[in-house]
Order: C-alpha cells, then sequence, then structure tokens
C-alpha cells in the first residue's frame, strides 16, 4: 500500500497538498489543467522537491530518503535519455535491475531494429516508449510516469498502456499517471485524483469520480458545464427523450456540427449559461437558434470548490 501525505514547506513558491492511499497493482491517474500541480507532485515523491509529510510503502519511509535511493520508477516529460547511449545500453545499465531479457524489452517497445541507434537519432515517440521501457521493466515497487503516451499514435497508446498494466501486475506495482487526456484516465486509472492550484479536488474510484463528481469544481474539471440552478450536464449524457431520473434542459442552437457520433450541439439555457450536448442523429441536425429541449442526469455537485 502506497501512502501519501505531502504539503510544501513554508515559503515554497510551489503549490502542493496531496493526501491519498494506493494499493500495490494499481493505477492512480492525475488529472487537471496545465499548471495543476500534477508534475510537481510526481517530482516530490520521486524526492526532487522538497515537501514535508509522510510517504510510505509497505510501511517503509521514503520522504526520509534521497532521490537516488528511493526504488522508483520515473519517466519525466523530457524523458530524462542519455542522447548518445543507444537503447541497447539505456536497458544493460539497469543491470541486474532489469526483469527481463534485453532482447525481450527492446521487441515489446518495438525498438529491436533500433537497438544500436543513438537516442538523439531516435522520433519523440520512440524516445518515450524507451523511457517507458527504463521504468517498468524493472522489480521498483512504484512507478511515476509524467504525459508519457503523449507524443504516440494511437496504436502505440493502446499498446504501451497494456504493457504499463501487464507490467503492474507482474511486479505487483503501483503508479501515478500524470495526463490530461480522460480516455486514459477511463482506460488505465483504477483511481483518480483531480488537482487544481497544487490541492486535490477529489479521489476515489476512477469510474465513481467520472460519473458522479462530489463537488461543482471536480465537474468543472471533468467536463461538466454547471448551470445556475446548481445542475451539472455532461455532452456524453445527454438524451433526447425522457427517463427516470433525467431532468429537461431548454437550450438554444449556438452551433451545431456533425460529428462521428451524430451532433455535437453548443446550446445556451434559459438561464444564460452555456453547455453542450453530443446527441445521435435521430432527428435532422437543428438550425442556429432552434429551441431544443434536451434530457440530462440530475446530477447536482457539492457547492463545495473542493480541495485540502
Amino acid at each position: 500500500m502506497l501512502r501519501v501525505d505531502l504539503a510544501a514547506p513554508p515559503g515554497s513558491l510551489l503549490p502542493l497538498h496531496a493526501r491519498f492511499e494506493l494499493p500495490r497493482g494499481q493505477l492512480l491517474a492525475l488529472h487537471g489543467p496545465s499548471g495543476a500541480g500534477k508534475t510537481t507532485l510526481l517530482r516530490a515523491i520521486a524526492g526532487l522537491v522538497p515537501a514535508l509529510g509522510e510517504l510510505r510503502l509497505d510501511g517503509a519511509d521514503y520522504r526520509r530518503l534521497p532521490a537516488w535511493q528511493r526504488p522508483i520508477g520515473w519517466v519525466p516529460q523530457r524523458q530524462g535519455l542519455i542522447p548518445h547511449w543507444t537503447p541497447q545500453r539505456h536497458l544493460e545499465a539497469l543491470g541486474s535491475g532489469l526483469a527481463v531479457d534485453v532482447d525481450t524489452a527492446l521487441k515489446r517497445l518495438d525498438l529491436l531494429r533500433l537497438r544500436s541507434r543513438p537516442v538523439r537519432e531516435l522520433s519523440f515517440g520512440e524516445r518515450q516508449r524507451l523511457a517507458l521501457g527504463r521504468a517498468v521493466f524493472t522489480h521498483r515497487p512504484l512507478v511515476l510516469l509524467d504525459e508519457p503516451f503523449s507524443a504516440l499514435d494511437a496504436r502505440a497508446r493502446l499498446d504501451m498502456g497494456d504493457l504499463l498494466r501487464e507490467r503492474l501486475t507482474t511486479e505487483n506495482a503501483c503508479a501515478l499517471l500524470a495526463t490530461h487526456d480522460l480516455h486514459e484516465v477511463q482506460r488505465l486509472g483504477d483511481r483518480l485524483c483531480l488537482i487544481a492550484n497544487g490541492s486535490m479536488v477529489a479521489e476515489g474510484p476512477t469510474e465513481d469520480l467520472l460519473r458522479t463528481p462530489p463537488n461543482r469544481r471536480a465537474a468543472s474539471l471533468l467536463g461538466y458545464h454547471l448551470l445556475s440552478d446548481g445542475l451539472a450536464v455532461h455532452p456524453a449524457q445527454a438524451l433526447w427523450h425522457e427517463a427516470p431520473g433525467l431532468v429537461p434542459v431548454r437550450g438554444v442552437v449556438q452551433r451545431a456540427l456533425p460529428r462521428d457520433f451524430g451532433w455535437r450541439l453548443d446550446l445556451r439555457a434559459e438561464d444564460g449559461t452555456s453547455f453542450a450536448a453530443d446527441l445521435p442523429q435521430q432527428r435532422p441536425l437543428p438550425a442556429l437558434g432552434d429551441m431544443l429541449l434536451v434530457h440530462f442526469r440530475d446530477l447536482r455537485p457539492s457547492q463545495s470548490e473542493g480541495g485540502e
């Protein structure tokens, strides 16, 4: 079990306040806007920025260890690779810490044909795969990943996400993944931590938070539109028809665009607030200025903004 209860020391210019627990074998997704503090939290856990509080894994006190002694796999945004080293040398440098043989790791990373090429000659995506491999093909019980899939195409994102999940299970390790991508959050995160201004807004099982954010700030971070009566509406939850547990919302069409799923409608509610609805093509594309009746779940998060 990973236990984190960290805060920035007095006078720090980097805000930080986070408290959560993560069982072995699970991944916690960190989600929030740019500058929210996701990277700062990862760097504090890695020992690269000062922090006060508690950092324990299975009872072992990590906070009192210098960064180089913490048994952590670390994938920073800048990847941390040595430009003139080859992928093979990067993996061989892990020595006995490498959990599989070098050829197996290179093959899983789709880098076998590039094993002898200097890192500076690799594409950004290839370097990202190598950095990820250096972190997950080890026996380290904790892996920290800062936007590790940002340069990968859709197929590579799926493959590397599957590899990450596989290695967490094999090594019974914990992972923290900082990402802007809610699809990654939903696919990979056992738990979700929403961060804004250096503090936790909400934390819990991913599906629970995505479906029922506990406060207005969490709802906003997850793409919900907040109406003046306290109702939180998410574009993906919009329906044309009535059903138990749904409430009707009237809106004037401000923009209507065809999408793969049907229509993306931007609307202005009667109270003047804006919201969006993703609706199937069960009706003709509405015209600008049309008044529509759309139905959403009756979700009214706490007025609290969340945070510590």
